[in-house]
């Protein structure tokens, strides 16, 4: 599994975009990397995290479900949107926020996550439409 991580609106809006199969280390290196950027952002601090290239989920939510709450309960954290097309993945993400009271939505397409995150956070709205994800 590969990833990226870095701000997709500086400050403000945080983009994750990871590839292959899933592995819960590279799920631990960018919950880290994604604490240091919100420690340094301005609240409240969205994600828009792109799995659309992960070929293979895990069925035991356990340790996704872990590692995401330490960053779902970070003080300056908003609404996080993953896209994807896959259903397991759907239903993992919905799981995960419903155990973390998470501000979560699944969405189709890129487009569809800064649509979302707009509609949450008007005052992003114009640096966002103006951005375009670097994978």
């Amino acid at each position: 599994m590969q990833h990226k991580v870095g701000w997709l609106l500086e400050s403000r809006v945080i983009h994750i975009y990871v590839t292959g199969e899933y592995e819960i280390e590279t799920v631990r290196r960018v919950v880290a990397e994604v604490k240091a950027l919100a420690e340094v952002g301005t609240p409240p601090l969205h994600v828009v995290w792109d799995m659309m290239g992960v070929t293979n989920m895990t069925r035991d939510l356990r340790d996704p479900i872990n590692e995401m709450g330490s960053v779902r309960y970070h003080p300056k954290l908003g609404w996080i949107t993953i896209i994807t097309d896959n259903s397991a993945i759907r239903f993992a993400g919905q799981i995960v926020s419903t155990f973390l009271g998470a501000s979560y939505r699944a969405v189709a397409s890129f487009d569809e996550a800064i649509d979302t995150i707009c509609r949450v956070d008007p005052t992003v709205e114009d640096g966002l439409r103006h951005t375009n994800p670097t994978n």
